[in-house]
């Protein structure tokens, strides 16, 4: 019986030994808020690999975006430019704190949008330029820097990579992405300590003050002449975003082996684009800065066909996540029409290329692309 072929890791090809002895050992160390060593250690880690000096460990990566546009303390109606194709929850932290969204379309095959689409939205409204380094495929950072001092916001959920020119970014620990944090967290990651500081007020509760147990320091503030402790003094509206320890020690594990899933990875990535280089009726993704997907993306005109029989052969799939997300029930308001973006709303789909699947793997899916599209010739 053929296996079924997940378009991400499918229970332990993820994860080993070594990941169920760190948690473990964590249990037995006895330390499970999200402020302890391992936390620390890991906030380290990820922010030097993405060349920031400051990382912020949370639940997830949709909480990354929204605590770091909070962070930036920003008007009601400010403008952010972010493409039309994405995912929703890059765009529902624009909207929830406030601010105004302004689309732009993207390349076909890269998924993402050139410095040109990008800059040419800027006015002098535009607070932010947020974009995802959507399926893993980056946009010319370089470039965007060059051209704007415009706050760069990066959304790389889907892949880790080194992007010193953004001012902010944040990365996701969901299980199907390049290394997870035991099935979930996320981390947003600066170089200004201020706005490190306001992102874990805005994290944890919206207090003022730290984990100090120090009597003299808590007791520094004072409320209307009562000494007061800042553990509990709120100098804003917050959320409960913090992770736990345990999901720390997990995906230090994961940092340790991240260049060994990085390369099979990417061997899973460059068998598709040789097996399919040559299929005219399937277009390819472009890796301009060779960086590691979370999925290998495609596109075909009988989208639904091709992926009802992929499915019909023990081959998940999805589709390029919102394609043109402004067609979508809760942002029609947001309405545009996007050539590309609408393009690969109607033809992109996802395939797995992760470090849970074999060469033997990929042949079977390629061969099976191939057998649809001769009996549709």
């Amino acid at each position: 019986m053929q296996k079924k072929i997940w378009y991400a890791p499918n229970k332990k090809e993820a994860y080993g030994d070594a990941e169920i002895k760190a948690v473990v050992d964590c249990l037995n160390d006895g330390w499970l808020a999200g402020f302890g060593p391992k936390s620390i250690q890991f906030e380290k880690e990820v922010s030097t690999l993405f060349g920031k000096k400051y990382g912020l460990f949370v639940n997830s990566g949709s909480s990354a975006i929204l605590l770091g546009l909070n962070a930036l303390n920003l008007e009601p109606g400010d403008e952010v430019i972010t493409p039309a194709c994405t995912f929703s929850t890059t765009l529902a932290p624009i909207i929830q704190c406030g601010l105004k969204p302004v689309f732009c379309d993207v390349e076909i095959g890269t998924y993402v949008p050139t410095p040109e689409q990008v800059c040419s939205k800027i006015t002098d409204k535009t607070k932010v330029i947020l974009l995802p380094n959507l399926i893993g495929s980056k946009p010319d950072w370089v470039e965007i820097r060059k051209r704007t001092n415009v706050i760069l916001f990066e959304d790389s959920a889907d892949t880790i990579t080194y992007t010193p020119e953004t001012d902010i970014s944040i990365t996701s620990f969901y299980s199907s992405h390049l290394i997870t944090a035991a099935g979930s967290g996320g981390m947003v990651m600066f170089n200004s300590e201020n706005l490190l500081k306001r992102a874990t007020m805005f994290r944890d509760w919206g207090r003022i003050g730290d984990n100090s147990e120090d009597i003299k320091t808590r007791f520094e503030y004072s409320v209307d002449g009562i000494p007061y402790d800042y553990k509990f003094l709120y100098g804003a509206i917050g959320y409960n975003m913090k992770s736990s320890e345990i999901n720390a020690a997990f995906g230090l594990v994961q940092i340790s082996r991240i260049e060994e899933i990085r390369s099979k990875r990417r061997a899973m990535f460059n068998r598709y684009i040789d097996n399919l280089k040559d299929v005219k009726e399937i277009t390819l993704p472009i890796n301009t800065f060779n960086s590691d997907w979370l999925a290998i993306p495609f596109m075909y005109e009988n989208r639904l066909g091709l992926l009802t029989f992929l499915e019909e052969n023990h081959i998940q799939t999805r589709v390029c996540f919102a394609g043109n997300i402004t067609r979508h029930p809760v942002y029609r308001e947001y309405l545009e029409t996007f050539p590309n973006a609408d393009r690969i709303m109607a033809e992109g789909f996802l395939l797995g290329a992760h470090h849970g699947m074999t060469i033997e793997d990929v042949d079977y899916v390629c061969n099976k692309i191939k057998e649809y599209i001769a009996s549709t010739a």
